[in-house]
């Protein structure tokens, strides 16, 4: 089976602070905060290699975040934020980019039948021209929707895996 990137909002202070029985206690009394899963491990670096590579000048506010991200190491509530404004800036860079320009730098992460894969897949639901953000429409709003909760609740992200 393959291994899955899971994320959800962290307790407070609990990324270096909490021991192993404050993690139990918070786990036990928080049951409502289960993680969701994100992406299988492989399509999430895919989706990471690919922002980097298609986003621009936008990757670059993306970029203080990478090796986080790559690893699955917890966000703090600050940089959450600034996580969710970089991955904002990067869907929106990534909309002027066609999908089909993923093709032309297939190679270690995805091949161009994967891309060609994808595009079938989105135009067989009505989108006529993919761009990259399409491809990846639903990972942006997963993340952005618990990014927006961490926010709302000053609180940080923890990235997992199963």
């Amino acid at each position: 089976m393959a291994e899955s990137v899971f994320l959800c909002v962290a307790p407070p202070d609990g990324f270096t602070a909490w021991g192993p029985g404050e993690w139990e206690r918070w786990l036990g009394e928080h049951l409502w905060e289960s993680t969701e899963r994100i992406a299988e491990r492989a399509e999430w670096s895919t989706f990471l290699y690919q922002l980097r590579d298609h986003a621009g000048k936008a990757g670059a506010l993306l970029e203080p975040f990478v090796g986080d991200l790559v690893a699955q190491r917890p966000i703090g509530q600050r940089r959450a934020e600034e996580l969710r404004e970089a991955f904002a800036a990067v869907r929106d860079a990534v909309k002027a980019v066609p999908a089909t320009a993923l093709k032309a730098r297939a190679g270690q992460f995805y091949s161009a039948a994967d891309v060609d894969a994808r595009i079938a897949a989105l135009q067989a639901t009505g989108v006529k021209d993919p761009s990259v953000a399409d491809l990846w429409a639903t990972l942006f709003d997963t993340i952005d929707r618990i990014l927006a909760g961490a926010t709302k609740q000053q609180r940080g992200v923890y990235f997992g895996e199963v």
